[in-house]
Order: C-alpha cells, then structure tokens, then sequence
C-alpha cells in the first residue's frame, strides 16, 4: 500500500498532517529546515490550488445550469416563431421567399404513407371444416393508416393467381393479421393451392409475399404440408406441417 494516497484531497491532507511534524521533528528523522520550510510552502500551495479547482468546478456546474436554461428558453422562443413566420409565409403569393429571407427551410413537401411492408412469419392452419387460415405479421401495416392485404389463390389447372379476398391491417387488438380460405376446393388437397399475400395502402401496392403451396390430405389423410410459410403450428388430428427447405 503506498504511503502517500491516490485521492487529490488525500493527498493534500497528507501534506497537511505531515508538514507540521515535520517541521517539529526535522533534525532527528534527517530533514533540514530549508527542507521543512519548502515542504510546507508547497502544501500550503497546494491546498489553496485545490480549493480554487473545486470553486471553479461549482462555478463551471452553475455555469452550465444557466447555460441550458437559456438555450432552452432562447429554442423554445425561436421555435414559437418559426411557427409564426410559417404561418405567415402560407398567406403571402411568395412563401419561399419569406423563408429565403427567415433563412430557414421550407416545410418538405408531404410524402404520401407507404403501404405496408411484405408479409412474413407466415403461418397456415388446416381447420377441422377443411378451410385453410393463413396468419402473417408485416411492416407498417396498421388498419387505422389504411393498411389492407389482399389474398390471391392459385389452384391446381389455373395459370395465373385472381384474388379471392382481403384483410385489414393490424390493429391494438389484432397485431397479426388472419384470413380464411373457406372455398378451397377438396380437388386442391394432393396437388396443393398457392397464395399470395400483398399489403396496400390507398391505390398504392406493397411488395407481395413469396408464393405459398398448401397440400392437404396427405400421408393418409391425416395431414397437410406447406411450402414457402416462413414459420407454422401444428393443426387438428395431428397434421404434420412441413416446411420448404
């Protein structure tokens, strides 16, 4: 353990227990008084340097503390008027010119919301009735912006996908969105039926969803396997699902 301590204000206590003693004690522990003298001329130095470092260090907290209430009352007025100096620059035949002369921006142009994401996590339920239920979560997909998925089918003879129905986004209640293919016909059980999942926003397409096959009635008759869900749970009678690779 040394002797003299690590901590600034120990330090300086240790010169200050130390230089008096010192001082008394100097020919018997070998000093000199030239020594002591020194010695205590630099604790006393020393001291005071620390004082004047923790005032400065309270003065430069105060300093900041006003520093930051009066940026925020400054931001907090310039903000008031921008708002003002927009609200006038929209009643004038030249806003842009009003903002030149503010010197500040323009309000951006308003982007149109964009429809939601492309559906993942998918899973498929074979119901006990034979109809299929497709679950799926996406991206900005929220029914109360307008978020909306339409369900294409492909089945077995048929060339290209037609939609046979739709969702509404996600909601507080509902965070996956759910549809149910109650009209799946029995001949699409070996071959299999495809969906499509895609989200729409307004007139605006979302990236649709990678093609899901759907077979049932397979092994026996006792299951059914997908191929293309990116997730699935285990449905009525101990149906097998099988994921693609």
């Amino acid at each position: 353990m040394p002797i003299i301590p690590d901590k600034k204000v120990q330090q300086v206590q240790f010169c200050e227990s130390h230089a008096p003693v010192w001082t008394a004690n100097a020919a018997a522990i070998g000093l000199t008084a030239a020594q002591c003298t020194a010695f205590t001329t630099f604790t006393t130095n020393a001291r005071k340097a620390y004082n004047d470092a923790q005032n400065a260090k309270q003065a430069y907290r105060a300093a900041v503390t006003n520093q930051n209430q009066a940026l925020s009352a400054a931001t907090a007025n310039a903000a008031d008027l921008i708002r003002v100096i927009k609200g006038f620059a929209e009643f004038t035949s030249n806003p842009n010119a009003v903002y030149s002369i503010a010197q500040i921006p323009p309000p951006a142009a308003p982007v149109p919301a964009q429809p939601p994401g492309k559906a993942g996590n998918i899973l498929v339920t074979l119901e006990p009735s034979g109809a299929i239920t497709i679950t799926w979560d996406a991206e900005d997909s929220t029914a109360s912006t307008g978020g909306f998925f339409n369900i294409s089918r492909k089945l077995p003879g048929q060339t290209s996908f037609m939609i046979i129905g739709g969702a509404p986004g996600s909601t507080m209640e509902a965070r996956r969105m759910t549809f149910t293919d109650y009209t799946v016909p029995t001949s699409a059980a070996q071959t299999g039926a495809q969906y499509i999942i895609q989200g729409r926003r307004g007139t605006m397409m979302g990236t649709p969803s990678d093609a899901i096959t759907v077979q049932f009635g397979v092994e026996g008759g006792a299951g059914f396997a997908v191929s293309g869900a990116t997730g699935g749970t285990p449905v009525p009678h101990k149906a097998e699902m099988k994921m693609a690779a």
